[in-house]
């Protein structure tokens, strides 16, 4: 079980890069990262989380070419939660096998450039290479401004094209948004988006986001989107494809057709459903409230995605933040008539928040929280009926939030 990984720039000259690897059964992980000339295989075991520290030094922050792909070769099969850990910006991702990776992506960053202090709200897209001989294309959107390569300065809808080899990297950031910005490879890639965001149009404050892009090829079509816990939440219906999405919830209902490309934004909502004509991409935005920067961004697993089981790490491993989250919790995603048949770490009969119920394609969903501790977690259905799962960690400067887990189809 093979993974590519990469890590967008963090504000500050310190903090870390880690790696949590989290197994059903006892084995090995081989992790080689040639930028620092390492090659080192990791013993896992499989009742406990395992932990693989990186020097900050591996993140991708100079426009451009550079050799900063790491690969992790396991001999059993593992989830990865990659965290970046900078004092209260911190965030992390769930890591999409190399198996499941393609050729086509659409980026999803978040800035809003009402903002007083612009040199902090960049916004970065990282692109790591598998294979020798790849070439991969950009069709940029960008808000505003310009991108720099090159000794060229590109537009939106300028297209950028680079020559890579494996493990090298391309990076590009601006101060603008460059969500809808489309990448194509002729061989498949790993691609991450994120970077520093502002809460609100007005606000003044930051927090570091990241996430590794699900392709073209695993995209769903049919969301259940839920506010994480008690949070202030937007969320993004980004197009790689023209497509139409119908956005529904307890009072309205609304259709609109995208382009390639294009991307709609709803905010101040009550949770919705998302369903489109072909996959789209739908990144989940929250904070504890609007005034606070403890952001978090995380992939919205479609019901394509649900898994009936999930063993995954709450993550609070923060020695050099002097903020780290102090609340975790899960939200769980279900059709309605299955919610009491969920088992968590053993025990059955767990009472669970219900945030909600919402109906899509002809089935009502529940949308359930719960608050656990660090470490360790499993939950299961006992039925084996499927089910989504974000982990969401805060504190009222900082937050991170990833899926537990996804179903996807190999190549």
């Amino acid at each position: 079980m093979d993974f590519y990984l990469g890590f967008l720039d963090n504000n500050g000259p310190n903090g870390f890069v880690q790696l949590s690897v989290v197994a059903n059964d006892s084995g090995s992980c081989k992790i080689n990262i040639p930028f620092f000339n390492i090659s080192e295989s990791i013993a896992i075991n499989g009742s406990n989380k395992n932990i693989y520290n990186i020097s900050k030094d591996i993140e991708m922050n100079v426009t451009g070419i550079e050799k900063k792909g790491l690969k992790v070769s396991c001999d059993i099969d593992v989830s990865i939660y990659a965290m970046n850990y900078y004092m209260a910006y911190s965030e992390g991702y769930l890591a999409i096998p190399y198996q499941n990776l393609g050729r086509k992506y659409i980026a999803a960053t978040y800035s809003n450039i009402n903002f007083t202090i612009i040199m902090l709200n960049n916004v970065s897209v990282g692109v790591v290479c598998t294979e020798d001989n790849t070439t991969v294309t950009l069709f940029l959107k960008i808000k505003n401004g310009v991108l720099y390569f090159g000794g060229h300065a590109y537009q939106s809808n300028d297209s950028l094209t680079v020559n890579l080899n494996a493990y090298e990297t391309f990076y590009f950031s601006n101060t603008h948004d460059l969500s809808g910005t489309l990448i194509t490879s002729t061989k498949p890639v790993a691609v991450f988006s994120g970077g520093d965001i502002s809460i609100n149009k007005s606000s003044q404050y930051t927090d570091y986001t990241t996430e590794m892009v699900l392709p073209s090829e695993q995209l769903g079509k049919n969301f259940v989107v839920p506010l994480l816990y008690d949070s202030f939440c937007l969320y993004r219906v980004l197009a790689d494809d023209d497509t139409t999405v119908t956005i529904q919830n307890s009072t309205s209902r609304s259709t609109k057709s995208l382009v390639k490309g294009e991307f709609l934004e709803i905010s101040n909502f009550t949770a919705s459903t998302v369903e489109s004509s072909t996959g789209v991409l739908v990144q989940l935005y929250c904070a504890k409230q609007h005034t606070t920067c403890n952001y978090a961004m995380t992939t919205v697993p479609s019901i394509q995605h649900f898994k009936t089981n999930y063993r995954f790490d709450v993550v609070s491993n923060y020695p050099l933040d002097r903020f780290p989250p102090d609340n975790f919790y899960i939200t769980i995603i279900i059709t309605a008539d299955d919610k009491h048949d969920l088992n968590l770490d053993g025990k059955k009969g767990i009472v669970f928040n219900e945030k909600s119920k919402i109906k899509l394609v002809g089935k009502k969903y529940s949308i359930l929280s719960h608050e656990l501790s660090v470490g360790i977690h499993e939950i299961e259905h006992v039925g084996r009926v499927p089910f989504g799962l974000i982990i969401y960690g805060r504190n009222p400067l900082d937050g991170y939030a990833y899926p537990a887990g996804l179903k996807l189809n190999s190549q």
